[in-house]
């Protein structure tokens, strides 16, 4: 993810996303087409109502490098998301999972985890992300009358629903690849690695929801066990169904072995 990107690695992240742009917009092309026929408004909602519909399950986690992860079983594919992390970060991570779970033909593992690492297949699914919630930030940038650099970002964090780096990645990439603003370009690089402490005062001071830069917290296993209870109760006699739900406890008991050692 992002947090492994730093102001001097940021121009080969510019150079791999030139690898990939097409390939990539020609997916999110697609997913508008396919995966939005209840048309549903705003990126951060449309996101989280795919992977719902995928058994999303939301638990808080106490490390801030763990975004979330996919655990498959044979064909089957449930997401996971780390709660604990401020929701900016969770909508990121959102389309993340949502690129792994659809388009990722390299998703062959039994767990996916969405944890820092910088192979093209991460830098795809992170470039799908950012294709997926952001529109012209470098326009909406510029409209703003914010004489401080650091309150355009958060004010564009706070538009677009999305992390800070990621906004100031995809304001390099348009002040390289497009328009040539070496100004810009030069006051991203001096503040990449130097992120507010205090991003939720920062809002505040704004006049922002700060609620955006907090954690959610939320507990939700996404009904599977119910839903799986429910279907044992209605048909005691089909394995199958008693199968699903062993794998589910096995499942449970999995997360809280990951998290475990994640916060060792």
């Amino acid at each position: 993810m992002s947090d492994l990107i730093t102001n001097k690695n940021l121009e080969q992240v510019i150079e791999k996303n030139k690898l990939i742009k097409d390939d990539i917009l020609r997916l999110t092309n697609d997913f508008t087409v396919r995966y939005n026929k209840s048309g549903v408004t705003g990126q951060d909602k449309l996101s989280f109502s795919v992977l719902k519909e995928k058994h999303l399950i939301q638990i808080p986690i106490d490390d801030k490098y763990w975004g979330g992860a996919i655990i498959t079983k044979e064909n089957i594919k449930i997401p996971v998301i780390n709660t604990a992390q401020p929701r900016v970060y969770q909508y990121f991570v959102a389309w993340h999972e949502i690129y792994h779970l659809l388009y990722d033909l390299n998703l062959i593992e039994e767990t996916h985890n969405i944890a820092v690492d910088m192979d093209l297949n991460e830098r795809r699914a992170d470039y799908f992300a950012a294709k997926m919630i952001f529109g012209n930030v470098y326009e909406y940038y510029y409209s703003l009358d914010d004489e401080d650099f650091i309150d355009r970002v958060i004010k564009c964090m706070d538009v677009y629903k999305a992390p800070y780096k990621a906004v100031l990645i995809e304001l390099f990439e348009e002040a390289t690849t497009k328009y040539n603003d070496l100004d810009l370009k030069e006051k991203i690089l001096e503040h990449f690695d130097n992120k507010p402490e205090d991003l939720v005062q920062k809002f505040i001071d704004l006049g922002l929801d700060s609620e955006l830069v907090k954690p959610s917290c939320v507990v939700n296993l996404g009904g599977l066990e119910k839903k799986i209870q429910s279907v044992m109760k209605d048909n005691p006699d089909v394995f199958h169904h008693k199968d699903n739900y062993q794998f589910l406890l096995t499942l449970k008991d999995k997360i809280k072995k990951e998290v475990e050692g994640l916060v060792k």
